[in-house]
């Protein structure tokens, strides 16, 4: 019995070390200033995120695509807490690698009122330090398996996804940040709402 224990915390670290190595990122860190990028609107137009979050303290939601059943049910689960998150006198926004011409399925199949914007060139993902390439392998299997084609999602052939991640911003300097590899583990919204109520 002993014996079984072992090997199964053996295995675990094994496969949380395994899904480190898969996701070699290294995100901004609380107090950093945030990197100058440009993301674009449903509207196909270019924007400063720095000069996007300057009016007030902002949630950034990093998130993979319209296409991630988890991001659409994070979005929507956000989307609840909209008001509240206002009246604490905080943004929210969505930043998706999906290219701007997709952007409206986001709100869509997550029934959200949330702002999205598109970096299918990835200054801001990169910037972030959320960067992480699909190996040709794993595309083949998005694409054949689960008849996903990230080429037609992004407009790139860069084959990079975001790590999901949520940052809080205020005065262009990181106060918090919840990053997690395993794409299934999410910030809930109470927890968020939780934390701007500390900050």
């Amino acid at each position: 019995m002993r014996l079984i224990f072992v090997l199964l915390i053996i295995l675990c670290n094994q496969t949380i070390y395994s899904q480190e190595q898969m996701f070699e990122i290294c995100p901004l860190k609380v107090g950093e200033e945030i990197p100058i990028a440009t993301i674009i609107d449903k509207n196909n137009q270019e924007v400063l995120l720095s000069e996007l979050i300057s009016e007030k303290p902002t949630i950034l939601i990093f998130y993979r695509g319209a296409w991630c059943g988890y991001c659409t049910e994070h979005l929507s689960e956000l989307n609840a807490i909209r008001e509240e998150v206002d009246s604490l006198g905080y943004d929210m926004l969505g930043i998706t690698v999906d290219q701007s011409s997709k952007l409206e399925e986001s709100n869509e199949r997550s029934e959200s009122e949330i702002e999205v914007y598109s970096d299918s060139k990835l200054e801001a993902i990169s910037a972030f330090g959320l960067d992480w390439q699909l190996d040709k392998k794993l595309f083949a299997k998005y694409k054949k398996s689960y008849n996903l084609d990230l080429e037609e999602w992004s407009g790139q052939d860069h084959h990079s996804l975001p790590v999901p991640a949520i940052f809080i911003i205020s005065e262009g300097i990181v106060q918090f940040h919840y990053v997690n590899p395993n794409y299934k583990k999410r910030l809930k919204p109470e927890t968020l709402i939780a934390i701007l109520n500390t900050i």
